[in-house]
């Protein structure tokens, strides 16, 4: 029971670390990427946990702290299961709805939804929804090509 209890409290240590790591290093992106950091930390940060939280949390469910994993789901062809392709599929899709939603920023409509960061957060949680629903229409096209095991 206690070896149990050693394990699990490891896996939950290593979720944390990995979860703020990657936290810090989204935020550190976008504060380089010359984001509003002096005037803005906030809402900066806070696209930052929501982003961390859309794209790593999926995953370090699924694939668990195992780097090589990491490494080899999201290369090129690495993914070898229907589970990895829909954990690339998604964070694409959420990665490419944020990168999306920031086109909207530099126009000069002075709309509420133009405000560093609200629309590149709407860009993202569009495209982590479109992810969700790309994913499985894409496993259903190709199923017959797609294994089931996880590694």
């Amino acid at each position: 029971m206690r070896n149990t209890n050693q394990r699990t409290n490891k896996n939950w240590f290593c979720f944390y670390c990995i979860t703020s790591s990657l936290y810090m290093l989204t935020a550190t992106l976008f504060i380089c990427l010359d984001s509003f950091f002096s005037s803005s930390a906030l809402e900066t940060f806070s696209l930052a946990v929501l982003l961390t939280s859309l794209t790593t949390l999926r995953c370090l469910c699924v694939l668990g702290p195992n780097v090589q994993a990491w490494i080899r789901v999201f290369s090129r062809h690495g993914a070898m299961s229907v589970w990895d392709t829909c954990l690339q599929i998604t964070v694409a899709c959420t990665l490419i709805g944020a990168w999306v939603g920031a086109f909207p920023i530099p126009l000069d409509w002075d709309r509420p939804w133009q405000v560093w960061p609200v629309s590149c957060s709407l860009g993202a949680m569009i495209g982590y929804l479109t992810g969700l629903v790309v994913a499985p229409a894409w496993i259903h096209y190709h199923r017959k090509q797609l294994t089931y095991k996880c590694k």
